[in-house]
């Protein structure tokens, strides 16, 4: 399947869950997004081996926030918190997906984290998780991070709730990628959404003719279109540009030749805003 069909035709939507706050905006997002397109919603929850693995050594300790106090860290503990997130988060993803009359599957699994949900990503269309998980702040987590640069399908991460109808800004340089960026941006935008395109070009001449074949391509759409010529694609910039913008949505073609991993990375640790990943 091409990055342009399945932008097209998501059927199926895969959710990472772990019962963090951007886990739970995630949700939202992803239930969202079913019911625009009819599509089932696949929740996965892992158990961390590394985690359950650093349990069993017998020097570890956990120290009590509050009272710096440490103990032993028990294993039968830590499993069984495990099972009662899960089970959180499938009875939270069965009340939401029932109510709003969506297909729905969860599933648990334990092993590394990352190569589970490459594993389960592998029969879905999107994934969408949150950016950071349990370990708070704004950088991005290994977790998203792995899954931004190695999925195989489109990814979308986020921090904190997207509003529906919000703004959204994506990268276009002419390229395939950026096309194929610019049709999934096309698909999640509202009629009344303001899409921002950020024109990657090196001449006003280039960026005059990227803008009027970005116009060509919305002539028969309700659209709001706002441009923005950029001559370098520097990841804390586009962050910079999508708060300026009020932009919730960040759409970015990974597989540009102007759009190295290391922007990728950068980008994602800047922005306050959702990132769609097109591959």
């Amino acid at each position: 399947m091409s990055s342009e069909d399945s932008i097209n035709d998501i059927r199926r939507i895969l959710i990472a869950l772990d019962a963090s706050p951007a886990s739970q905006a995630a949700l939202e997002l992803a239930v969202d997004l079913a019911i625009r397109y009819q599509a089932e919603l696949i929740g996965i929850y892992v158990e961390d081996i590394n985690l359950l693995r650093s349990a069993e050594i017998p020097f570890t300790k956990e120290v009590g926030f509050y009272s710096a106090s440490s103990r032993q860290i028990d294993v039968s503990h830590i499993e069984r918190e495990l099972r009662a997130h899960a089970r959180r988060v499938e009875q939270l993803l069965a009340s939401i997906a029932q109510r709003a009359n969506l297909r729905w599957s969860f599933r648990s699994t334990r092993g590394l984290i990352p190569g589970e949900l490459m594993s389960a990503a592998a029969d879905t269309d999107l994934i969408i998780l949150g950016k950071t998980g349990w370990s708070g702040g704004n950088q991005i987590g290994s977790t998203a991070r792995e899954v931004a640069v190695r999925a195989p399908i489109q990814s979308l991460i986020l921090l904190h709730k997207v509003r529906p109808g919000s703004p959204i800004m994506v990268v276009y340089d002419g390229s395939p990628a950026s096309q194929n960026a610019l049709t999934a941006a096309r698909r999640i935008s509202s009629p009344e959404s303001t899409l921002t395109i950020l024109i990657l070009a090196e001449t006003k001449g280039e960026a005059e003719q990227l803008q009027a074949e970005v116009e060509a391509r919305f002539k028969e759409d309700e659209i709001n279109l706002d441009f923005r010529w950029v001559t370098n694609i520097q990841g804390d910039r586009i962050s910079q540009l999508a708060l300026i913008s009020g932009c919730d949505v960040v759409v970015l073609p990974t597989k540009s030749r102007r759009f190295e991993t290391e922007n990728l990375v950068a980008m994602l640790d800047d922005a306050d805003c959702a990132v769609l990943l097109v591959r």
